[in-house]
C-alpha cells in the first residue's frame, strides 16, 4: 500500500490495526494496574518509557533491521534463487519502506510492548513492598521432594559443574534478551498477518504480567542466591561459592547482576526486580518456542534446545529454584494456547499463509 492510497483503503487499514486489539486491551488494562499501585505506594513516575525507547530507537532497532536484511538476502540467494537477486532484495525493501499501514502498525505494536515492559518492570520493582519473600524455603523443600532428596543443582554438577560450562549458560542467558526483544520486533512488523504473530505478541505480554507480575507477588520469593541473606539457612552457600570460585576461571557476569541487585534491594538503588517464581526466563522462552514452531519446525527445535539451556542454567546460576521453570512452563503453555485461542477467535478470516518461496 502507497502512502497516497493510505487513507483511501480504510477498511483494510482498520483491519490491521484490529488484528492487534489484544495486545492494547492488556498493555492498557496493565499500565492502569501499575498507575494504581504507584498511587498506593505514593510513587507518581510509576512507568520510565524514555530509556527503553531511546534504546530501541537508537541501538536495537538498526541491529534488528540489519539481521533480518542479511537473512532476506541469503534467504533470496540460496532458496528462492531469483534472476536478479539484488534486484530483488532492493524490490523487497523499496515494498517495506512504502507501506506506511504495516510501518504504522509495526510501530504502534513495539511501542505498546515497551510501554508494557515498563510498567511491568515497575510492578515487579514493588513485590517486596507488596508481599515480603516468605516462599523460599518452600519451594527448596519442594525442590528436594521432586527430586529425590537432593537439591537440584547437587543433581547438575557432576554434569555441568565447570568454569566454561557455566560461562556457556550464562551467556545463553544473556542472549534470551535479544531473542525475546527480535521476535517481538519480528512479529510486530510480520507483513503476513497471520493469527501467530497476533497470539505471540499477546501470549507474551499475558506471561508477563501473570506470571511475573500475579504470580510473582502471590509466590513471592527471593531465588537461592538470596536465600541465606533472606534469612532462610545457608542450603545455597556452597553453589553461590563455587560460582565465584568458576568466576575466577571464566567469566560468570550473573554474579555481577545478582549483586547489583541486592544492593538495590537494600537502597533503593536503580536496579532492581527481585523475583523468583516463576522464572519469566523460562516461561517467556518457551512462548518463543511455540511461536517459532509456526514458523519453522527446525527453528522451533532450536528453541527447544535453547529453553532447555535456560532452564538449567537458571538453577545452576542460582537465580531460581526448578520448580520455579517447572511452573513457568505451564503458565507459558496456558497462555499461549489462551492467545491461539483467542487471536482466533478475532481473526476468523486472517490471511492465508505465505509461500514459503517467496518469503523469509
Amino acid at each position: 500500500m502507497s502512502f497516497t492510497t493510505f487513507f483511501a483503503d480504510k477498511p483494510r487499514v482498520a483491519a490491521k490495526f484490529d488484528r492487534n486489539t489484544l495486545l492494547y486491551a492488556v498493555v492498557g488494562l496493565h499500565v492502569g494496574i501499575a498507575a494504581m499501585i504507584g498511587l498506593q505506594l505514593g510513587n507518581t513516575t510509576f512507568i520510565q518509557t524514555t530509556g527503553p525507547l531511546m534504546v530501541l530507537g537508537t541501538t536495537l532497532t538498526p541491529l534488528f533491521l540489519l539481521v533480518l536484511m542479511f537473512w532476506h538476502f541469503v534467504y533470496l540467494a540460496i532458496v528462492v534463487q531469483p534472476a536478479r537477486p539484488i534486484h530483488r532484495f532492493a524490490a523487497d525493501l523499496r515494498g517495506l519502506a512504502t507501506d506506511p499501514s504495516r510501518l504504522l502498525n509495526g510501530t504502534l505494536s513495539m511501542m505498546a510492548v515497551i510501554f508494557f515492559f515498563s510498567s511491568f518492570s515497575y510492578v515487579k520493582d514493588q513485590i517486596p513492598h507488596i508481599q515480603p519473600f516468605i516462599w523460599d524455603s518452600y519451594f527448596a523443600q519442594l525442590d528436594r521432594s521432586l527430586h529425590f532428596g537432593r537439591l537440584p543443582h547437587k543433581w547438575l554438577m557432576p554434569v555441568l559443574g565447570t568454569p566454561l560450562i557455566t560461562t556457556v549458560l550464562n551467556a545463553a542467558y544473556h542472549l534470551w534478551f535479544f531473542i525475546m526483544y527480535f521476535l517481538l520486533f519480528m512479529a510486530s512488523f510480520d507483513q503476513r498477518s497471520r493469527a501467530a504473530s497476533v497470539a505471540f505478541l499477546f501470549a507474551m505480554v499475558l506471561c508477563f504480567a501473570l506470571g511475573g507480575n500475579v504470580l510473582a507477588i502471590v509466590f513471592s520469593s527471593a531465588g537461592p542466591v538470596y536465600y541465606q541473606e533472606m534469612g532462610f539457612g545457608p542450603d545455597y552457600v556452597a553453589l553461590v561459592d563455587t560460582l565465584h570460585r568458576f568466576n575466577e576461571i571464566s567469566p560468570i557476569w550473573a554474579l555481577d547482576v545478582q549483586e547489583k541487585l541486592l544492593d538495590s534491594y537494600y537502597s533503593d538503588g536503580a536496579v532492581k526486580g527481585i523475583s523468583a517464581m516463576p522464572s519469566m526466563h523460562v516461561s517467556s522462552t518457551v512462548v518463543m518456542t511455540c511461536y517459532l514452531f509456526t514458523w519453522r519446525r527446525w527453528a522451533g527445535w532450536l528453541m527447544v534446545g535453547f529453553s532447555a539451556l535456560i532452564l538449567l542454567g537458571s538453577v545452576q546460576l542460582a537465580w531460581h529454584y526448578a520448580v520455579d521453570g517447572y511452573l513457568a512452563i505451564l503458565v507459558a503453555l496456558g497462555c499461549w494456547w489462551l492467545a491461539c485461542r483467542l487471536s482466533n477467535r478475532l481473526l476468523p478470516t486472517a490471511e492465508p499463509r505465505p509461500n514459503r518461496d517467496t518469503s523469509a
